[in-house]
């Protein structure tokens, strides 16, 4: 951290801090993410936890939290990264989410003392960090103008490697990684990709592939347009029939049989995509 641009004075810490001096690649991407955004995070969450890296990201929602749940289904190490002191957890729906990754033996970290409250600049500020404790920055989707931009910015400036997901042309989510991938940064498809890329590590071929792919759950075309609003921050049922100009009958009943396969979770601030299903 003292090699970084604007240093952290100090750094708060709950969970294993020798995990601060493990290889770790950092994933990062949209709050407001695809479905196979999410697949994909878990998944190369997963893969670099076998090649025995430590997984950073910053525990927002979308893409961080898949990346911290697919490392923590896998029994790997992870450290999040706050925008927030420890006493105000934001997004208050990952406060679960914050004691399992330090029970799993995971870190979480934060420059903020911790009765300080999150703000949209503070999450900025802490992309730094993400970004300056890994070998690497592996960005899984990214809008046009992101804070994901920001991180990798900020890795940039740390001379820190930049991985990218390509995406196709007319993906939203894509619109960023493939801009990156323009400007430099490297393309990826698998774990192998970046592990090969740093002469220090070894690629370690796995004895027993299927652990690494889950079985899909299939999500009714019916219901793809409830589920897709549903990813990102919580929503009640009245935020969903006017994003969707859709009636309450409707909506409930989409609801209804998401959650019955466990696809979609209701919490105290609303319903939200439950991300620790793998679905296609």
């Amino acid at each position: 951290m003292r090699n970084i641009k604007n240093p952290p004075k100090v750094l708060y810490t709950e969970g294993n801090i020798d995990l601060l001096n493990t290889y770790s690649i950092s994933i990062i991407g949209s709050r407001a993410c695809s479905l196979e955004g999410i697949n994909s995070a878990k998944k190369f969450a997963r893969d670099l936890t076998d090649q025995g890296l430590t997984i950073i990201s910053g525990m927002a929602v979308g893409i961080d939290t898949a990346a911290h749940i697919g490392t923590l289904e896998e029994n790997g190490k992870t450290i999040a990264v706050l925008g927030c002191g420890f006493e105000n957890i934001f997004p208050k729906e990952n406060i679960k989410l914050f004691h399992e990754i330090i029970e799993s033996g995971g870190l979480v970290i934060s420059e903020y003392p911790p009765e300080t409250q999150p703000n949209s600049k503070k999450f900025l500020e802490r992309n730094r960090i993400v970004s300056g404790l890994a070998i690497g920055v592996l960005v899984i989707e990214a809008a046009h103008r992101s804070g994901t931009s920001v991180t990798c910015k900020f890795a940039r400036e740390q001379n820190k490697e930049i991985f990218c997901i390509p995406h196709s042309l007319e993906d939203i989510h894509g619109t960023g990684t493939n801009r990156l991938i323009k400007n430099g940064a490297h393309l990826v498809t698998s774990a192998k990709d970046i592990v090969d890329f740093f002469d220090f590590l070894n690629y370690k071929e796995l004895e027993d592939e299927e652990k690494i792919f889950s079985i899909p759950i299939e999500i009714n075309e019916k219901y793809l347009d409830v589920y897709n609003v549903l990813i990102g921050p919580p929503l009640n049922v009245e935020q969903i029939c006017n994003k969707l100009n859709k009636s309450a009958s409707d909506v409930n009943n989409a609801l209804l049989m998401l959650e019955l396969d466990g696809i979609v979770v209701k919490t105290k601030y609303g319903y939200q995509v439950n991300l620790e299903k793998d679905m296609l």
